[in-house]
């Protein structure tokens, strides 16, 4: 039995259809996209910070360092 839906309340969403594969297989290229990016910023953001670390002990043996 159906229910009525007074005047003014949404539905909620049930989606209706099936994806098709090729959407299947683009979201999931989209996620794989979207971890190899945040995999590569990962790892330049680690070489960053141990570049900066170096120059800062070269630093701090110099003297430089205020």
């Amino acid at each position: 039995m159906l229910r009525e839906i007074p005047f003014g309340e949404s539905m909620p969403y049930i989606l209706q259809t099936v994806p098709t594969d090729s959407q299947i297989l683009f979201g999931l290229l989209g996620i794989a996209l979207l971890l190899l990016v945040i995999w590569f910023f990962s790892d330049w953001m680690k070489r960053y910070a141990e570049k900066k670390e170096k120059e800062l002990e070269e630093l701090e043996e110099t003297g430089e360092l205020y």
